[in-house]
């Protein structure tokens, strides 16, 4: 494994089946938090930031946008609202690309290549307008006659397609687990009432993904919310990332920052919205210099120890030859940032 991979983590998935019958789920997340967060700290507020490309290569603008947010309020630099608004324009327009290659490349969305290139390129073209803004204390843009003919033919190319609804196109692939009846209910989803508790937690180091004990799930996990069998999980998954990816498309005019409050001297919280869900910075700068970075993932939400995969598999009757692909494709559903493995134990 490479220096980079091992930066990236890695997810596996154990499952211990007995007579046709998961009777354990064991999800392990390995994610170098401690040795990214070692990277940055001690690092002027400037040479931090322009190591963050070098650390992520998904969800790279949410990333960014995310740690100048934190890094801002730590220096006690009040963004600008045109800055902030250009700034979210820029992480949905990656939200949108990423989720638009997953559709496609992961779950088969029938949308043609061409018509395809034509939405990822709008959204390129307009996300590099948008760069200045991810430099410590921009300067808002002035009017960009460019930026907003492409955000309009973005929105106007989405208006034209006329997509399917998942059922329609997922169907074929999900048959074989509509028989699946899926087991408990899903965590609470992480909330803007929950930051209050998770600074607390954070400032004491703890910075594991739960509230009070408790996992939480994010994004299109969340908004899926609980279906009675694996095919419906699957389908409500999808259905939720390209809801989410039209939800952006509209939004693009009308990006508003989330507020953090509580905040105390020298410390910042950066929140981003990315494809899989809630990207949050924290840092702490002493005379401008990196005193602590913590972040959480998406992926480190939905992939708890105690997350979905372990109480909606626990007790399922499945197939012992269909253990291995249901596992994958409840996984792919619910789509972790990093590589992951799957292991099947016959007990």
């Amino acid at each position: 494994m490479s220096a980079l991979d091992s930066l990236a983590g890695r997810l596996q998935v154990e499952v211990r089946l007995q007579d046709g019958v998961i009777r354990a789920v064991d999800t392990r997340l390995q994610r170098p938090l401690a040795q990214l967060s070692r990277l940055l700290v001690g690092q002027s507020a400037e040479a931090a930031l322009a190591r963050l490309p070098l650390l992520f290569s998904l969800c790279a603008a949410a990333q960014q946008v995310a740690a100048l947010r934190a890094l801002e309020r730590a220096a006690g630099w009040p963004a600008d609202p045109e800055v902030e608004r250009g700034r979210s324009q820029l992480a949905e327009l990656e939200l949108i690309r990423e989720s638009l290659l997953r559709l496609v490349q992961v779950w088969e969305l029938p949308l043609s290549l061409e018509r395809l290139k034509a939405l990822v390129a709008l959204c390129r073209c307009a996300a590099a307008r948008l760069q200045p803004l991810t430099v410590l204390r921009a300067t808002p843009l002035p009017a960009d006659l460019e930026l907003e003919e492409s955000l309009a033919a973005l929105a106007a190319a989405w208006a034209t397609l006329e997509l399917p609804i998942p059922a329609d196109w997922l169907g074929p692939r999900l048959k074989p687990w509509q028989a699946v009846a899926l087991g408990g209910a899903l965590p609470e989803r992480f909330a803007p009432a929950d930051l209050p508790a998770l600074l607390a937690q954070l400032r004491a180091g703890d910075a594991r993904a739960e509230i009070a004990g408790a996992p939480r799930i994010t994004g299109p996990a969340a908004i899926a919310g609980r279906q009675a069998t694996a095919a419906e999980q699957i389908e409500q998954h999808v259905g939720a990332l390209l809801r989410r990816t039209a939800q952006a498309i509209d939004s693009l005019q009308q990006q508003q920052q989330p507020a953090v409050a509580g905040l105390l001297a020298g410390e910042g919280v950066g929140l981003a919205q990315t494809a899989r869900g809630a990207l949050l910075h924290r840092v702490c700068l002493d005379e401008g210099t990196v005193g602590a970075w913590q972040l959480l993932a998406p992926t480190d939400w939905n992939f708890h120890e105690d997350g979905p995969l372990r109480r909606r598999l626990c007790g399922v009757r499945v197939a012992e030859e269909d253990a291995g692909a249901l596992l994958r494709a409840l996984i792919l559903a619910v789509d972790p940032c990093v590589a992951f493995e799957v292991k099947i134990i016959h007990a």
